[in-house]
């Protein structure tokens, strides 16, 4: 009965340990000027209904608890181009550029 328990306990602590998030930082700028964009959307996965998104503050700064099992954000704001985000291992992604028309890569 002991035994059960342990193994039981150790499961547990175990299956949490897998389910952390890990939080992503960075900051969203514009492809011309480099100024910030604020209100810039982040989305963790795209493909799952109900995912609740985060915006970039004034300075186009964003903090997002991912879960580990994610591989990458996606990053969309109006007029500029979509540009998803690989994060495996990253936490801090720095300065991200969205680009728009007129704008070279």
């Amino acid at each position: 009965m002991a035994s059960n328990l342990k193994i039981s306990f150790f499961i547990f602590l175990f299956s949490v340990g897998l389910l952390q998030n890990k939080l992503v930082n960075g900051t969203v700028i514009d492809c011309k000027t480099n100024l910030p964009i604020p209100g810039a959307e982040i989305i963790i996965n795209k493909k799952e209904l109900n995912q609740e998104s985060k915006f970039t503050n004034f300075d186009g700064y964003f903090e997002i608890e991912v879960p580990t099992d994610s591989d990458q954000i996606l990053i969309k704001y109006p007029k500029y181009k979509e540009i998803k985000i690989s994060i495996s291992n990253k936490k801090d992604l720095g300065e991200i550029t969205l680009y728009k028309r007129g704008c070279k890569k």
